[in-house]
């Protein structure tokens, strides 16, 4: 994407998050330092003494229309997840850009195409969402986690390595890149970390894996290989039969995140 191009880029989406439509209208925008990265967070924060909620975005946009190259922002273009976050009637509700989302890349020197396709899922991409999470959750609370695709494995991962977790729900998550990459017969994500790997890591935390029974790009055999994988009554997998993986989940998400998720 060359330099005008990348301006008319910023300017669309510019006008897609300050619509009078927007789910970012209730939301403060908030750069934090995590790691090497400058990451751009939504918060909507009522009462900072309440537990914490933070939605985790997906990979955004990895590769150009042909597919043939990586994109030059991965940026989503799509609103899902925020939509999501601002349905969220709890106190403290944080929506976390990946690395290079959002925030104008000047500001990202370390940005470069590798971040959203092979190292998406770095132990250096982890270590900044990670990052953010704590700084932001400064009381240190137990907190719940919501990854949505790329993010779902980004939550397990964060998991992990941060013994705050109160509990984790992902929505179409890729949380066996070997599996999807091996399903859809592209490029392994070489550099990444595999999240079905800590599956047993973090089986002692409450967790719902959630599979939209026609999506096409993380189908449900990938949450329910992961929850094999854990052997824990606190893992659990629910498939809904007439979701994708964008369309449908703002039909059923009030009943969703207001679930007690526990063992």
């Amino acid at each position: 994407m060359n330099k005008i191009k990348y301006f008319f880029y910023n300017i669309l989406l510019s006008i897609l998050l300050i619509s009078c439509s927007s789910p970012t209208q209730n939301f403060k925008k908030v750069l934090v330092k995590g790691g090497d990265f400058l990451i751009t967070t939504y918060q909507k924060i009522d009462n900072s003494s309440e537990p914490y909620v933070f939605y985790i975005e997906g990979d955004g946009i990895t590769y150009g229309v042909n597919g043939d190259r990586p994109s030059a922002n991965p940026t989503p273009i799509s609103q899902m997840l925020l939509s999501l976050a601002a349905m969220d009637e709890r106190p403290n509700i944080v929506y976390v850009a990946r690395p290079c989302q959002y925030t104008p890349m000047e500001l990202n020197p370390k940005c470069n195409p590798s971040y959203w396709t092979v190292k998406r899922f770095s132990d250096d991409s982890v270590n900044a969402i990670n990052d953010v999470i704590n700084k932001i959750n400064s009381h240190q609370h137990k907190f719940s986690l919501i990854g949505y695709s790329g993010g779902g494995g980004i939550a397990v991962l964060v998991a992990a390595r941060n013994n705050m977790i109160k509990d984790i729900i992902t929505i179409a998550g890729n949380l066996d890149h070997t599996a999807f990459s091996n399903h859809h017969k592209v490029s392994p994500l070489s550099g990444s970390l595999n999240p079905i790997d800590y599956a047993k890591l973090i089986n002692n935390i409450p967790q719902l894996h959630l599979s939209g029974g026609k999506d096409k790009v993380i189908p449900p055999f990938i949450a329910e290989k992961y929850v094999e994988k854990s052997n824990s009554v606190c893992v659990k997998q629910k498939t809904f039969p007439n979701i994708d993986h964008k369309s449908g989940w703002d039909k059923v998400w009030n009943n969703i995140y207001n679930t007690n998720i526990k063992c």
